[in-house]
């Protein structure tokens, strides 16, 4: 084998890991935001659009009555589906568009006075460096 096939080969199997990382972060975290989303009637959590490349607009008649800190099958079943599988040249948006999102974000909600966004946001560097350990 060619010193250039090598170096072929390398560089797409890194590639194809560190989508595999990009990928293996990006559901693990936004699971963790739809965990953390507060329950009253289940509009909220059942809320959370994600899509590749363009930030969801709208609302959805998607209700998710599961309790805080649990992910129902439709949570995680959308978060896998609405990552697919990116290249490391996609952006991955989620977003609640529900008007008051926002003011639970900012803490207005005794289930989630820390918000959900922002705690998993610093999370960040420590799930990366867990889904890196996780590739061979």
């Amino acid at each position: 084998m060619s010193f250039n096939s090598e170096l072929n080969d390398f560089t797409k199997k890194a590639g194809k890991n560190a989508e595999k990382i990009f990928r293996g972060t990006t559901i693990s975290l936004f699971g963790r935001i739809i965990k953390r989303t507060p329950v009253k009637t289940g509009r909220l959590k059942g809320n959370w659009q994600i899509d590749v490349n363009k930030p969801p607009t709208g609302i959805v008649s998607i209700d998710d009555n599961t309790p805080l800190s649990q992910a129902s099958g439709v949570s995680t079943a959308k978060v896998i589906t609405g990552v697919g599988k990116p290249s490391l040249d996609d952006t991955i948006y989620m977003v609640n568009n529900l008007p008051y999102a926002k003011n639970i974000e900012n803490g207005s909600s005794t289930q989630a006075p820390a918000g959900m966004v922002g705690v998993t946001a610093a999370e960040f560097e420590r799930e990366i460096k867990r889904q890196a350990g996780k590739v061979k």
